[in-house]
């Protein structure tokens, strides 16, 4: 047990047991009395008649020892009470070697104190009472502490804790506590060779697996025995699987309900199934195995429940070849109830000044040159890739919620897309919500700037732009794109504005990796076509080759992130309206790569490409913008001088 598991156990303990689990007054620890046992015996015995697990029985050991005519010393009834709060860990579902453990076996633990970890004193005691107390029970649990921790003869005591596990069935414990205890008894015998009690094991597994079943009960323990009962047999001297299991399975299959229970009881019945070579057997469970699914929609209400069903049905029909079941899912998910998706606000004071400052260019500029120069020499809207780095990660730290829930990641038409899942992919996505963030409120002030543009010089003509931005000696046909997309935007055109110049960019980093002659061509194979790979694939060699990584993070972010997206939705027309945030972003990430490409005919050194990579901002052959920028700064300096 971990020590995060172990602060969890010990703050779900009763007050109760917290009492008598805690160090006594003067800090005393237990010193072993030999003459104390039989007492300590005899309250351990009566402390078990009629509970129904062993936690109980520890609750009552204060109890009882205050009736009692002997005194007990507090150490003593601490000892003793620690000795029940131990409990069976069932083995993972499916594991190479299934049964349970008695734990915590190895610390760090707070309560109780791992079992390795108790002193000689504590293990005398428990070496004694295994041969004086007389319930089921608690002798089960002594001979397994004696076995577990070879207190005395390994193959006498797991004997001992075996036939007092068996003794078990049909008593007050548990149905659980019981069918626990079994599992525990069948991993004992069988690792000392006890062959008669492994049989003995074994039929008592069959008929608590056959009486909860005929009851449809306890399908936890019903799952578990029979994952014991049906797991493959490894030794060459090892009973055969007992043919009733088989049966025990494809009844239970049908009489369980509860889609977990009947996903592990499918498996198991696969598992079977495939080693026989029945495939009749194997497609039977599956099906069953994703109806349960479509049962579970069938009986949800809200529109996201619903819709996580049927993803999960059509994902388990595919896993499982089975094409019929995966349509039938897909065709009810695009069909499912729309979802009431919640919002959740949070104020977030940014200064007045701040907003101000990134204005201020555009304000003061004395032409629109000068402007949309300032405006083309912004930096990334996403940020400080390492500021984004700290940011995500405390994110994640600091929220519980996050650490626990799951995370399911929505597309368009509320489909689900993928779910978040290991420790990686969560930091991924944290980190793309930081971006997303200020991506959208910087998206927002280079709006309020082409509009500021716009307010104090008027729209330019295309053929202004067309000619400014050709001196800065780019790809004439992008840098008409990024002129004609700036008109659309300043004449309220978003949509047209976004769609044409989103596929720009992705031309763009095609043309800059051309430039640097890198590999990226997938040439045709058999019925294949030979074709560029897609913007995904392009800004790794981009970064290969220097690229900012602060730029790399906004494209990614801005244009395939799960977050935004916005090249994706534009190409499989998914974005029916664009905002004029997003056509400003959208013209931003052209610009930013339309003014690093070159002419048709020029032919530049790698080594110029990758610094205009590596400084898209202020590498030449950007000369035009560059010297508007720096020569309106001098002549504003001079001027206040």
């Amino acid at each position: 047990m971990s020590e995060a598991d172990s602060v969890a156990s010990e703050s779900s303990v009763p007050d109760e047991l917290q009492a008598t689990a805690s160090v006594t007054p003067d800090g005393d620890t237990y010193q072993h009395d030999p003459s104390v046992v039989p007492a300590l015996a005899r309250l351990a015995d009566l402390a078990c008649e009629g509970a129904e697990d062993l936690l109980s029985a520890s609750l009552r050991i204060r109890q009882l020892s205050q009736d009692s005519e002997v005194p007990f010393e507090l150490a003593a009834l601490r000892t003793l009470t620690t000795t029940f709060t131990y409990h069976l860990s069932v083995r993972p579902f499916m594991s190479a070697q299934p049964g349970a453990l008695l734990v915590p076996l190895d610390g760090p633990s707070l309560f109780p104190m791992a079992l390795r970890d108790a002193d000689d004193d504590v293990r005398a005691l428990w070496l004694s009472l295994s041969s004086s107390v007389t319930h089921s029970a608690v002798k089960a649990r002594c001979a397994d502490i004696v076995f577990t921790l070879r207190l005395a003869n390994s193959r006498d005591a797991a004997e001992e804790a075996v036939r007092a596990y068996l003794d078990l069935i049909g008593g007050s414990l548990s149905v659980t506590e019981q069918g626990t205890g079994l599992l525990r008894a069948w991993e004992l015998a069988r690792s000392v060779g006890l062959s008669s009690l492994v049989q003995q094991v074994t039929a008592a597994m069959l008929g608590m697996a056959e009486s909860l079943l005929n009851d449809c009960e306890d399908g936890y323990t019903f799952v578990h025995l029979l994952d014991a009962l049906s797991a493959p047999q490894r030794k060459k001297n090892a009973l055969p699987v007992d043919p009733r299991v088989d049966d025990l399975l494809d009844s239970a299959l049908l009489a369980y309900h509860g889609t977990p229970i009947i996903s592990q009881l499918a498996s198991l019945v696969r598992r079977r199934a495939a080693a026989a070579g029945d495939d009749v057997r194997v497609r039977h469970a599956s099906e069953l195995e994703v109806e349960a699914y479509l049962i579970d929609a069938d009986n949800a209400v809200d529109g996201l429940v619903i819709r996580s069903h049927l993803s999960e049905a059509a994902s388990l029909a595919h896993r499982l070849n089975l094409p019929e079941l995966e349509k039938v899912a897909v065709s009810r998910l695009q069909s499912a109830p729309p979802v009431a998706w919640a919002t959740i606000g949070a104020e977030v004071g940014i200064p007045h000044a701040y907003i101000h400052s990134l204005l201020r260019p555009y304000k003061r500029a004395s032409t629109w040159y000068e402007a949309l120069g300032s405006w083309f020499e912004s930096g990334p809207p996403s940020g400080n890739l390492d500021d984004n780095r700290v940011a995500a990660r405390s994110e994640l730290n600091d929220s519980v919620i996050l650490r626990m829930a799951t995370t399911v990641v929505f597309g368009p038409r509320d489909l689900p897309k993928r779910i978040v899942s290991e420790e990686d992919d969560a930091f991924e996505h944290a980190l793309t919500g930081v971006e997303a963030f200020k991506i959208n409120f910087h998206g927002a002030l280079l709006a309020d700037a082409l509009d500021i543009i716009k307010r104090r010089f008027g729209i330019p003509s295309f053929e202004e732009l067309d000619e400014a931005i050709a001196t800065s000696g780019t790809h004439p046909a992008l840098g008409r794109t990024l002129a004609k997309g700036l008109i659309l935007y300043w004449v309220g055109e978003f949509d047209a504005c976004a769609h044409l110049v989103v596929p720009k960019i992705e031309a763009s980093v095609r043309a800059l990796l051309l430039e640097l002659n890198e590999p990226m061509y997938k040439t045709q194979v058999g019925d294949g076509v030979g074709q560029f790979p897609g913007l995904g694939a392009l800004l790794p060699l981009l970064i290969d080759n220097g690229f900012d990584p602060d730029w790399e993070r906004f494209l990614r972010t801005f244009l395939i992130g799960d977050r935004m997206g916005v090249r994706n939705l534009v190409a499989h027309g998914f974005m029916d309206t664009v905002s004029r945030k997003n056509a400003a972003l959208a013209l931003r990430a052209c610009s930013l790569l339309v003014l690093i490409t070159s002419r048709d005919d020029a032919e530049r050194d790698s080594r110029l490409v990758k610094a205009s990579l590596a400084n898209p901002l202020g590498v030449p052959p950007r000369p035009w913008w560059r010297r508007i920028g720096r020569a309106a700064r001098a002549a504003w300096t001079e001027l206040r001088g």
